[in-house]
């Protein structure tokens, strides 16, 4: 019922799992299962019939789908990043999280959202997707595997919002995927982040999945 995350588990300092919710999911089986985790992510298609318990609804992740047909005009402004981490490029990585479970969650006060943006970033740069705007204005990441392109991270410095970056950082990945061969581009937002999910949707995007997302912790 629960599958045990050595990588949160190992970055937090605590033990972490998730669970995927079927028809079969019972709350009280699951918080007996619980009981040897500190925090538990649940994942479910329909929003679960929870009352005074400590699994606290904390998410709705909604995730947009497009084929990639064509290049869009390449942008001169945006270009592959290779360098190292600087503190800009990290800020602008905990910048794409602040709608972010992890950082929304008050039991969260370790500082976990900014060593799990952190690490993330840095993985980014190790494998070489980070596409970055001129003057460090904005950074997206696109991560592919095989045929299939995913958008991570992406942000817009706060004084150059508004200039139509977003717009610029999301073609640009696309162009990036499209020149390693990906055929599709995915990309997760939450449901509170409005501005987003309207960009997505209007350079083409389709929501193909919403997924409730609730956290138990003990």
């Amino acid at each position: 019922m629960i599958t045990p995350l050595p990588f949160d588990s190992s970055l937090f300092g605590y033990a972490v799992g998730k669970c995927m919710v079927g028809e079969e999911w019972s709350q009280s089986d699951f918080l007996e299962a619980a009981r040897s985790f500190r925090l538990v992510y649940l994942f479910s298609e329909e929003p679960l019939p929870i009352e005074n318990s400590p699994i606290q609804p904390i998410d709705l992740r909604l995730t947009y789908f497009k084929n990639l047909k064509r290049q869009n005009a390449n942008s001169a402004e945006i270009h592959s990043y290779a360098g190292t981490l600087t503190e800009n490029l990290l800020n602008l990585a905990l910048e794409s999280g602040v709608f972010s479970r992890f950082h929304t969650d008050p039991n969260f006060v370790n500082l976990e959202f900014e060593k799990l943006y952190q690490r993330w970033i840095e993985k980014a740069l190790t494998q070489h997707e980070v596409l970055l705007a001129k003057n460090q204005a904005g950074l997206v990441t696109c991560s592919i595997a095989e045929h299939d392109a995913q958008i991570g991270l992406i942000a817009v410095q706060k004084d150059q919002r508004g200039k139509g970056w977003g717009k610029k950082l999301i073609q640009a990945a696309e162009n990036f995927a499209i020149q390693k061969e990906a055929q599709t581009m995915t990309i997760a937002t939450q449901a509170a982040n409005l501005p987003a999910s309207a960009l997505y949707k209007s350079l083409g995007y389709q929501l193909i999945e919403r997924k409730y997302i609730y956290h138990f912790w003990r």
